[in-house]
C-alpha cells in the first residue's frame, strides 16, 4: 500500500472517534456523491476473461468522450492510480518537475534512482528545470487551472529539449473547456479518472491519452486484461450517456457554487473551486479538522499546509445544512 495520505480513510477515521459509515458525513475525496446508476451487468462480464471487442468498445467510447484525436492513442487502466505507477517505466533517466503543491502519488512513484525530482511552484520554472514535467488541471487540491494555450506553449518549450508535459485532468469533466486532449501534441501524456466525475471509484478505471509508441509501452507494461469485464461494461455505457454527463455537469456547477457560498459565509476564505471539490483557507486552524471529525464530518488536512483545508462535495442540501452548521461552531 502506498506510504502517501489520501482522503477517503473513513475506517481509520470511525476507529478513532466511533459511529458507523452511515452516520459520517465523508467529504475527503473529490468523487461525486452522486453516482451513475449502474446498469444491469451481463452475468458473462464476470465469469469470462474480458474479450477483445469489449476492450475496444470501451476505447471508443472513450475516444469520442475525451475528444482524442484519432492520431493519438488511447490506453485504459485500472484507475489511473496504476497509470501513474507505471510512467516511470516509460521515461527513465530524466528530471522530473512536479508543479506543486498537488497529488502526491506523482512524487512518491517517480522516486527511483534513475529519476531526480523537483517540485516546482509554478509551469514555467518546471519547464525551465524539467525533462519531464508534471502538473495537474484543475489541480488537487488548490483548484488552479491552466488554459490550454499556456499548456500548448510549455509543450511546446519543452518540445525544444525532447522534454514530455504529463497532465492529469482527473477532475476536468466538470470544465471540459480546459481539456488539452482535442489539441494534443505527440510529446503531450494525458491522465483521465472514470471514477471521480461518474461516482464510481470503486470500479477502478483510467485513460491514457498519448502518442501511439507511449501508448504501446504503457500497454506493454499493464500486460492483458488491465481492466474487468463489468468495468468495461459500466464504463462503456456511462461514457455514451450524453444526456446524464450534461445533466450532471451542470448539477454540479450548481451544487459547489452553493456550497462555496455557504463555507463562505461560515468566515472561510475560498481558494479555488474544482466543482467536485473546493480548498478553503482558516485564519485560525488549531483543532479545526479534530473538533469536525468529532461532529463525524471528514474533510481533507494537509500537514505541510495547515491552514488549508479540501471540502469534498455534499450530496445534497440535508448534507450541506449539517456541515454548515459545524463549521459555525469552529471558525
Amino acid at each position: 500500500m502506498s506510504s502517501v495520505f489520501h482522503g477517503g480513510r473513513l475506517d481509520a477515521t470511525i476507529a478513532e472517534f466511533g459511529g458507523n459509515h452511515s452516520t459520517w458525513l465523508d467529504l475527503s475525496t473529490g468523487i461525486n456523491p452522486n453516482a451513475y446508476p449502474v446498469p444491469e451487468i451481463n452475468p458473462n462480464s464476470w465469469a469470462r476473461l474480458p474479450d477483445e471487442n469489449s476492450q475496444n468498445e470501451l476505447i471508443d467510447a472513450a475516444r469520442r468522450y475525451y475528444r482524442v484525436p484519432q492520431e493519438m492513442g488511447i490506453v485504459s487502466g485500472n484507475g489511473t492510480q496504476s497509470i501513474i505507477q507505471n510512467l516511470p517505466q516509460v521515461f527513465l533517466h530524466k528530471t522530473i518537475a512536479i508543479v506543486s503543491p498537488t497529488y502526491e502519488e506523482y512524487s512518491h512513484c517517480w522516486q527511483k534512482p534513475e529519476h531526480k525530482i523537483i517540485k516546482s511552484d509554478s509551469l514555467d520554472r518546471a519547464v525551465a528545470a524539467g525533462d519531464i514535467v508534471v502538473l495537474v488541471n484543475p489541480n488537487n487540491p488548490t483548484a488552479q487551472r491552466y488554459q490550454p494555450d499556456e499548456l500548448l506553449d510549455a509543450a511546446q518549450r519543452l518540445a525544444s529539449k525532447s522534454g514530455i508535459l504529463i497532465v492529469d485532468e482527473a477532475f476536468a469533466d466538470c470544465a471540459p473547456e480546459l481539456s488539452i486532449v482535442p489539441d494534443m501534441l505527440d510529446n503531450i501524456v494525458v491522465l483521465r479518472s472514470f471514477g471521480k466525475f461518474f461516482g464510481l471509484a470503486g470500479l477502478r478505471l483510467g485513460f491514457a491519452i498519448c502518442a501511439n509508441n507511449y501508448a504501446e509501452a504503457l500497454s506493454r507494461i499493464q500486460g492483458p486484461w488491465s481492466v474487468s469485464g463489468p468495468a468495461l461494461a459500466v464504463g462503456t455505457k456511462a461514457l455514451r450517456d450524453e444526456g446524464w454527463i450534461a445533466k450532471t455537469r451542470i448539477e454540479i456547477k450548481q451544487n459547489s457554487q452553493a456550497q462555496v457560498e455557504v463555507i463562505e459565509a461560515c468566515g472561510l476564505k475560498l481558494i479555488g473551486n474544482a466543482g467536485l471539490f473546493m480548498e478553503f483557507e482558516h485564519s485560525n486552524p488549531a483543532n479545526f479538522y479534530n473538533e469536525l471529525q468529532k461532529e463525524h464530518i471528514l474533510i481533507r488536512a494537509f500537514a505541510e499546509r495547515p491552514n488549508r483545508f479540501r471540502f469534498g462535495l455534499c450530496k445534497n442540501m440535508e448534507a450541506l445544512e449539517r456541515l454548515a452548521f459545524a463549521v459555525k461552531k469552529y471558525v
